[in-house]
């Protein structure tokens, strides 16, 4: 399932992890321990991101903005994307962003 990602325009690497950060599926051209930490980063950044959702929620009084949907995390050369329990890393100069997230969107609920 995962592997069908890996034919988007710039994905090098995409996981599917557990609540604890360990993988259940992967595919890509990283290592295994790569994987291994781009999942426990996943966790982390994501439950980071829903208490800072929880926040900008509370202070802006606008509704929509939790349970957060996903994350983007751009570097120079590099992003990684998630939706749910799946991350991706793509490279910037090939990856079509909506694209990637609109196929990891798809793949979360399946």
């Amino acid at each position: 399932m995962l592997r069908r990602l890996l034919v988007l325009d710039g994905v090098v690497a995409v996981c599917r992890f557990q609540d604890d950060g360990t993988v259940i599926d992967s595919a890509g051209l990283i290592s295994e321990d790569m994987m291994a930490n781009l999942a426990r980063f996943a966790l982390w950044y994501r439950r980071m991101i829903s208490g800072n959702c929880d926040v900008f929620s509370l202070f802006s009084q606008m509704n929509g903005w939790t349970p957060a949907r996903g994350w983007v995390v751009k570097g120079a050369q590099m992003s990684v994307l998630s939706v749910a329990n799946i991350v991706a890393m793509v490279e910037n100069k090939d990856a079509a962003v909506n694209a990637v997230l609109a196929a990891l969107d798809e793949a979360a609920h399946e």
